[in-house]
């Protein structure tokens, strides 16, 4: 039957978020964390931790705010910048309940311009961003029910402080 479309270019949505709940968020900064205040968050999380010596070894502070946001995670990832190792580029892992956070290598802006590969020297640069280079927090989150603003707060709460002019 030539008057039967079989497209499904009417039906409604059927996005895992439709569906499910399930979006998906990216995290941005370009401050670095503290070292403790991070310490602090991830022992709080819902998740079992392998984390890297540096945060692992910082004191921790307690903080109030719940992490109840990190409940409906399914699956972050992404880079990290933490203050006091600022050549060493961190890689948080999380999937389901495990959480590791883990040396990943350095960032370009630690390592001097002559050994950087000369075929790569414009895309390194496109990810430079004031004095702290390629320095950044950009992580992935993915989950249902997530709520953004929260968990964005709770991290922004681990950055280090702007400094003043």
């Amino acid at each position: 039957d030539p008057t039967h479309d079989h497209s499904h270019a009417s039906r409604d949505a059927t996005t895992a978020e439709t569906r499910f709940g399930i979006r998906t968020f990216v995290y941005s900064r370009r401050r670095p964390f503290d070292a403790s205040k991070l310490a602090s968050l991830v022992e709080r999380l819902p998740f079992i931790s392998d984390v890297a010596a540096p945060i692992k070894r910082a004191p921790h502070h307690s903080g109030p705010a719940s992490t109840a946001p990190f409940n409906g995670l399914l699956r972050s990832k992404g880079f990290m910048w933490v203050e006091g190792g600022d050549g060493v580029a961190y890689f948080w892992s999380q999937a389901g309940k495990r959480l590791e956070v883990s040396e990943m290598g350095r960032w370009w802006a630690s390592i001097p311009r002559e050994q950087w590969p000369p075929t790569h020297v414009d895309n390194i640069l496109e990810d430079f961003c004031g004095d702290g280079g390629d320095r950044r927090q950009e992580l992935v989150f993915i989950g249902a029910g997530l709520d953004e603003r929260a968990i964005t707060a709770l991290l922004d709460d681990c950055l280090v402080p702007e400094s003043a002019p």
